[in-house]
């Protein structure tokens, strides 16, 4: 049946395409407009970018944005206080207001339609229908832009010039034998007609009504704007038809239990009552049986799910005091507390703790537990009657209980008519009263107690995960960071104790040197004090002799001891230089990432990446990044980190995507990374990252990078 209303509906959408107008196939000449609601603020920097969005989100040929004037709160009269009403056209009054709307004109129904492997142009439904002149002339790709054509795996296309669908079309076209001079490559701009299969029926098949075979399961079509209404009236009808038809069953099956009924209250006054019931009762009483257990059965689910329901509260007590625990312990054991990273960190954890672990939440929960605890499933109304029908099923012997029977009849004096007349109702039996509960449920509000179970249980299992995600997760992050800082080699400090054993060292040398002259100066004053003594107490010396003593001593006072070969020491390098070169070697190592998808891993590994993404509300001027949701290969901003800073690059997957970031004069770049990277062209892809600072739950922008894309 539901096959029969699809194939029953495409063929009046298709008949309404080609029957309306020769034109049809032109959506210029019967296209319409329609104002869209948008979210276009009125500005004049978002207009272009709101209109290019609508124009593909509607496959129109024009989008254009528009203010116009709606009817807003009502105008209440001063006098009686209820809304005021315009005394000239008798109705209500309301406020203007203007409202930014985008005005689309040829545009198409944005809700797309499988075309099941096949595209007719032609109704098949044994409609004689005559192709006129103008259809001839039509061709292959008016007719697949008329039912706007696409692949639901791709984005719209906001032009067919240039887009995929250029290779679609020529696909479509060689698939149904539309072929260029090579007769390989398909030529979707021949006319429709001028087709292999356009001809007329070849091998059987006519395209005409056979339709255009389009083998890709992705390919859908789009109703186009002049056939919208028609299409809602189509709807209506298909709508009216199944109404016509369930209510024209419904009455059938009301027929047939009155007939059954009937039959069988005949049958029981025909047969006998204790031939009925031996016949009959029992197979009755096992019917009746049968839908019991079906309560049963649905009583057990109930009580099945209220039990895991106790379980999942009771975790969710357990998983918040722990959680509770556990951040409290890890706050109060942290080691290297002054540290900034610390410090955020340990900011976030406590305003997770404020929004995840709030008793409120639990409170609220065990309240409507409770509420569904006290619920006794076997007293709901359909179930209690059952049980009570084949109670009183099993103990009656008489057939008239099951049939029922008619009213207690009298026939009156001829001085009153001499008429019959019922003097008592009539009584339906056990099997109406089965009838009257057989598609019921347990009783009224047994689904709703099954949705407030289902809701409850899901609300707690997702705050649970929250709390595992945003408390657990983050105390064990907290705990590694403070061990992997108690870990990590302490250049600054290593650096200050180099620099004061520098300094220890040069004042020992210094003071090594001064006291090794001092002891030269004395010896050298003793040999002088030596050689006067000599002098005069000798007298025998010359002169000549005295002088060259003399001479000797003051060469030798001013020798100086043979130099030691030069030692070259490498000189240490200072921590900018340090810096400098790990600098270099992280922007080395990000060309590589970026260049090869299989060096992404190893380069977030080394240098400690995080997936970033801009805060979708900024305050103030400065621009705040946060954690991503999506994995660090696909993010669009990756964050590294050494010697506490911190730099952001544009992720590989913006080099990748660099085509669709220069469409619209890189407006969806300048979007996506204002604040963070300013966007420019030039000779090549070229970036300079930004520099960050931690700030509260995430990054601030200390320092705009550069985004260069190639012209």
């Amino acid at each position: 049946m539901t096959n029969i209303f699809v194939r029953f509906f495409i063929t009046l959408i298709l008949s309404f395409l080609l029957i309306s107008s020769s034109s049809l196939a032109f959506h210029k000449k019967n296209s319409q407009s329609d104002n869209k609601k948008t979210d276009w603020d009125g500005s004049k920097e978002a207009k272009k970018i709101s209109e290019t969005n609508a124009k593909q989100d509607f496959c129109a040929l024009s989008a254009k944005g528009i203010t116009v004037l709606e009817d807003g709160d009502p105008i209440p009269d001063l006098t009686t206080g209820e809304q005021r009403i315009n005394e000239e056209t008798g109705k209500p009054e309301f406020d203007q207001i203007e409202v930014n709307k985008i005005q689309v004109t040829g545009y198409h129904s944005p809700e797309p339609r499988n075309t099941g492997g096949v595209l007719i142009p032609t109704p098949a439904n044994g409609l004689n229908f005559n192709i006129s002149q103008d259809w001839r002339d039509i061709k292959l790709v008016t007719v697949l832009k008329m039912y706007c054509l696409q692949l639901k795996t791709e984005d719209r296309p906001n032009k067919f010039k240039g887009s995929y669908l250029e290779d679609f079309y020529r696909l479509v076209a060689a698939e149904n034998g539309y072929l260029k001079a090579d007769g390989v490559t398909g030529d979707y701009n021949k006319k429709l007609m001028e087709g292999p299969e356009g001809r007329g029926p070849i091998g059987g098949r006519d395209i005409l009504k056979d339709g255009i075979i389009i083998s890709n399961p992705d390919a859908v079509w789009y109703l186009p704007d002049f056939l919208i209404k028609q299409d809602l009236e189509i709807k209506k009808a298909i709508k009216q038809k199944k109404e016509s038809e369930a209510a024209a069953k419904k009455k059938a099956e009301e027929d047939r239990k009155k007939k059954e009924r009937n039959e069988a209250r005949k049958k029981a006054e025909r047969d006998g009552n204790e031939q009925w019931i031996s016949e009959n009762k029992q197979n009755y009483v096992d019917l009746f049986g049968k839908k019991l257990n079906e309560y049963e059965n649905k009583i057990a689910e109930l009580e099945t799910k209220r039990n895991n329901l106790k379980s999942n509260l009771d975790s969710f007590e357990t998983l918040m005091i722990e959680a509770e625990e556990d951040s409290k312990n890890a706050i109060a054991d942290l080691v290297n507390r002054d540290n900034q990273e610390i410090k955020d960190l340990r900011e976030i954890l406590r305003d997770n703790i404020k929004q995840h672990l709030s008793k409120n939440d639990l409170e609220e929960y065990k309240s409507k537990f409770k509420k569904i605890e006290k619920i006794n499933f076997n007293k709901y109304k359909n179930y209690t009657t059952l049980k009570d029908l084949i109670k009183r099923a099993e103990k009656s012997k008489k057939a008239k209980d099951f049939v029922g029977k008619d009213g207690y009849k009298i026939k009156l004096p001829k001085i009153l008519g001499g008429k019959t007349k019922k003097i008592t109702g009539d009584k339906i039996g056990f099997i109406q009263e089965f009838r009257n509960i057989e598609n019921r449920d347990l009783g009224s509000g047994s689904d709703e107690v099954v949705f407030n179970m289902d809701s409850l249980n899901n609300s707690i299992l997702n705050r649970s995960e929250d709390i595992k995600n945003y408390v657990n997760f983050k105390v064990e992050e907290l705990k590694a960071l403070d061990e992997e800082l108690g870990q990590r080699i302490p250049w600054n400090l290593i650096i200050i104790g180099a620099v004061i054993a520098i300094i220890i060292i040069a004042v020992g040398v210094y003071l090594y040197f001064q006291r090794k002259e001092m002891d030269q100066l004395k010896r050298e004053a003793e040999e002088k004090v030596g050689s006067l003594k000599n002098e005069f107490e000798g007298k025998l010396k010359s002169t000549s002799e005295q002088i060259k003593s003399v001479s000797r001593n003051t060469q030798r006072s001013q020798q100086t001891p043979l130099k030691a070969e030069d030692v070259v020491e490498e000189k240490p390098k200072t921590p900018e230089e340090i810096v400098a070169e790990k600098y270099d070697e992280l922007v080395s190592d990000y060309k590589e990432a970026i260049d090869d998808f299989s060096k992404v891993a190893g380069f977030k590994q080394k240098w400690h990446g995080l997936a970033l993404s801009k805060k979708a509300r900024q305050e103030g001027t400065k621009t705040i990044l946060v954690n991503s949701s999506r994995a660090f290969e696909k993010a669009e901003i990756w964050c590294v980190t050494f010697s506490d800073k911190y730099f952001a690059f544009p992720g590989s997957k913006v080099k990748s995507n660099m085509a669709i970031y220069m469409n619209f004069d890189f407006q969806k770049a300048d979007e996506d990374f204002k604040g963070v990277f300013a966007v420019s062209t030039g000779t090549s892809y070229t970036t300079e990252p930004s520099v960050l600072r931690r700030g509260g739950a995430g990054f601030v922008v200390e320092r705009v990078g550069k985004l260069i894309f190639p012209d």
